[in-house]
């Protein structure tokens, strides 16, 4: 592989890192606003232990996966496969959960959950073509 394919293989990577990192955070702080926690971001959020609890877990992973990929660890792809997987399953539980639990949900906290559906459906989708799956080929890094 020549070094200008390379640089731009670490470049594609550390935006996926980003991505990945940026994600973490916001599902860490939905999970502090649901167990009540004031964060000042010009709204709160009802207090809900399963909405935090899933949040936080899904946060933590995203964690794992920001992680993996910038230390170029061979699970890398695997796990932010992963952990954009669990975000889809997460974000649709809380979707039906504000849908079938009246006063449940706020007006961000359901724009919150379609925006989190969107960008995890479209991160793993494009994680599985050849051009995504580059992009976390640990061979690729230098």
């Amino acid at each position: 592989m020549n070094e200008n394919m390379s640089q731009r293989q670490n470049v594609a990577s550390t935006v996926i890192g980003i991505v990945v990192l940026m994600e973490a955070v916001v599902f860490l702080l939905a999970a502090l606003l649901h167990l009540g926690v004031p964060i000042p971001l010009g709204f709160s959020e009802p207090r809900i232990l399963p909405a935090a609890i899933v949040e936080g877990l899904i946060g933590l992973v995203f964690a794992a996966s920001a992680y993996a990929v910038f230390a170029h660890q061979s699970w890398a792809r695997l796990a932010t496969m992963a952990a954009h997987a669990l975000a889809i399953g997460g974000t649709l539980l809380g979707v039906v959960a504000m849908a079938l639990g009246p006063g449940l949900g706020t007006e961000a906290n359901k724009i919150f959950h379609w925006v989190m559906f969107v960008i995890a459906a479209t991160v793993l989708v494009f994680l599985w073509t050849p051009e995504g799956k580059s992009w976390l080929d640990r061979s690729n890094w230098i």
